[in-house]
Order: C-alpha cells, then structure tokens, then sequence
C-alpha cells in the first residue's frame, strides 16, 4: 500500500508541475495576446491617420485640379486668333517707316 501511495504521490507531483508549467505557459499566452492587442489598436489608429491624410491630400489635388482647369480655361485656344492678331500688331510695329516704332520714314525729320 506505501508503495501505490508512493506512486500516486509521483503522479499528482508530475500533475502538478504540469498544471504549473500549463499555467505558466496560460499566462505568457494572455501576456502575448495582450502584447498583440496594444499593437493592432496602435496600428489601428495609424491606419486611421493615414485614411485621413489621404483624404486631406484627395481633397487638395481636386482643388489644384480645378485652380489648373481655370487657368487652362483662360489660355487661348488653336481657333482663337487674338494671339495672332497681336503677334501680327507687333510685327507691324517693328517694320521700317512704322511711326510708333521710332524709325522714321524717308523724308521725315525727327
């Protein structure tokens, strides 16, 4: 009988460093799980900061879009011939015997 008592000593000793080894392992699990959870909250919030940067710059580039539609706008176009005409204005200007040009034509006093 001492020896079966012996023997189930043993047992519940191997139990129960067992039991402590599953409890120590219980409580670096909840510490790892606890760990990870700090990590996705703060990745989270990251996630979350950079949603509304993108959405800060998405909201500037449709703004620069139309600042840039409003001064292509304001470019003449191919078929408009008022860059033409001042270009054709300011040849004439330059031609000889022109009066506002400074040159004076042949016979004239300055």
């Amino acid at each position: 009988m001492l020896t079966e008592l012996e023997q189930l000593a043993a047992k519940i000793g191997r139990v129960l460093h067992h039991a402590d080894t599953l409890a120590a392992e219980n409580q670096r699990l909840r510490d790892e799980i606890e760990r990870l959870q700090g990590e996705a909250a703060q990745l989270r919030s990251e996630r979350e900061a950079m949603a509304a940067d993108r959405e800060l710059l998405h909201i500037k580039i449709e703004e620069a879009q139309v600042r840039i539609q409003s001064i292509l706008d304001k470019l003449p176009t191919a078929s408009d011939t008022r860059q033409m005409e001042l270009i054709g204005a300011e040849e004439a200007l330059t031609q000889p015997g022109h009066p506002d040009n400074g040159a004076h034509a042949p016979g004239e006093h300055a």
